[in-house]
């Protein structure tokens, strides 16, 4: 039951960021910007660090897999780089007392490198045909933005609920 309770809130925040925020994008207000939702990164790393690692890793690898299927032409990439990502900062992370401040810098790390390296594996592949600093501009520094928002807003409840569904 606690599992189906979190990979329902992973659920949701995957909808969450494929839906709602592809409708309600940058560009459809005239700006010339990308902010990409990592919502699913920043529920896992919570998960993580205040219910358990596995599951959290577990869970990464799902979903990863579930973002490249519904929305990228190419499987594994998403997957992949959510997984390591949160892989490396968890095991850097039980080194901290954790509280927002060290999560909310995590999830920046953590947004800044998978958002990288999808950038890279694109680049490499000829997906991305957008040069470094205009990728810089007009999707990396948005995106930090978004996803910071969201890491703040979210914090209190998903660490109520790793919590509750911990004991």
């Amino acid at each position: 039951m606690k599992q189906l309770q979190l990979f329902i809130v992973l659920l949701v925040l995957f909808l969450l960021q494929g839906t709602v925020f592809q409708v309600f994008s940058l560009r459809s207000f005239g700006y010339d910007l990308v902010a990409s939702p990592y919502f699913i990164l920043i529920a896992v790393l919570m998960i993580g660090f205040f219910y358990s690692k596995t599951v959290a890793l577990y869970y990464a690898v799902v979903f990863g897999f579930l973002i490249d299927l519904v929305y990228t032409d190419v499987w594994g990439v998403y997957a992949f780089c959510i997984t390591l990502t949160s892989y490396i900062l968890l095991l850097i992370g039980k080194h901290f007392n954790i509280h927002i401040i060290v999560v909310l810098l995590v999830a920046i790390i953590a947004t800044f490198l998978v958002d990288l390296e999808v950038y890279g594996i694109y680049t490499l592949l000829g997906i991305a045909k957008q040069n470094f600093i205009a990728y810089i501009h007009q999707h990396l520094v948005p995106t930090l933005i978004l996803n910071s928002g969201f890491t703040v807003i979210c914090f209190y409840p998903l660490r109520a609920l790793c919590e509750r569904l911990k004991r």
